[in-house]
């Protein structure tokens, strides 16, 4: 009787102490993560449940914050803060879409600008007073130039800039085992500036040589890319632009 006793009472204070003679396997999950791209910050793109978010759809997120900047800033696309848009544009950028010829020919609208820090007073003054539907950057693959064109708020005044253009190995990439073509050297090779009635101005003292454009991300209806002075630029397709305006419902940041 004894012997039973002292059986059971050892029996209840290894379960009393957490111990059991038979140890069961405690169920494992597999978490899937989103990759991150080396130049997304996580931290400044608000954690990573924020990034992992934006990942499921960036080019649908990156259309959603455009449409509300240009309605915010009345059509210009002057945009100075991070976070938010670099994580979009490093999961594009990921996506291995960099410069073709066949996809950049043709016309796009100017829909958001970020000046850099070593970006011209010229280029930051006019970055802040040309507007989406005035501001053109066209592209003549078979020229080997584009034009980029703003027009002045009234409409009775343009300045145009054509800029030769050639595809360079430098600064390109690889994805999946293949290369990706991202930057094009420029040379601003003549600037004028018309302005109604009056003969047309040449402006010498904007010609530029040795400058590059890298394209960080391109397809049919989006082209983003940043210049040689840290400048970022975002172009849609003239027609993708009307139809992200129709249909895109803005959110007011002051209403919540």
């Amino acid at each position: 009787m004894k012997l039973v006793l002292l059986s059971f009472l050892a029996a209840s204070v290894q379960v009393a102490s957490g111990f059991s003679a038979v140890s069961v396997p405690k169920a494992t999950e597999t978490i899937k993560r989103v990759p991150i791209p080396k130049n997304l910050d996580v931290v400044k793109a608000g954690g990573y449940n924020n990034v992992e978010k934006l990942a499921s759809d960036p080019k649908s997120e990156l259309v959603s914050l455009i449409v509300n900047n240009l309605r915010q800033t009345d059509g210009n696309g002057d945009y100075t803060e991070e976070g938010k848009i670099d994580a979009i544009i490093a999961l594009l950028q990921d996506q291995g879409k960099g410069f073709a010829s066949v996809t950049v020919d043709g016309e796009w609208s100017a829909v958001l600008s970020r000046q850099g820090s070593k970006s011209t007073r010229s280029q930051k003054f006019v970055g802040k007073k040309q507007k989406s539907a005035s501001s053109l950057s066209n592209f003549k693959v078979k020229a080997m130039e584009f034009e980029n064109i703003v027009t002045t708020p009234r409409g009775n005044g343009c300045l145009k800039a054509v800029v030769k253009y050639n595809p360079i190995a430098k600064g390109f990439d690889k994805k999946d085992g293949k290369i990706v073509l991202r930057r094009i050297s420029c040379d601003i090779e003549s600037a004028t500036f018309k302005y109604w009635k009056f003969p047309t101005l040449s402006l010498p003292f904007l010609k530029k040589k040795g400058g590059y454009l890298d394209f960080l991300y391109l397809d049919d209806d989006i082209r983003i890319t940043k210049g040689n002075r840290g400048g970022l630029f975002v172009h849609f397709r003239p027609e993708f632009l009307e139809q992200s305006l129709a249909k895109t419902k803005w959110v007011n940041p002051k209403q919540g």
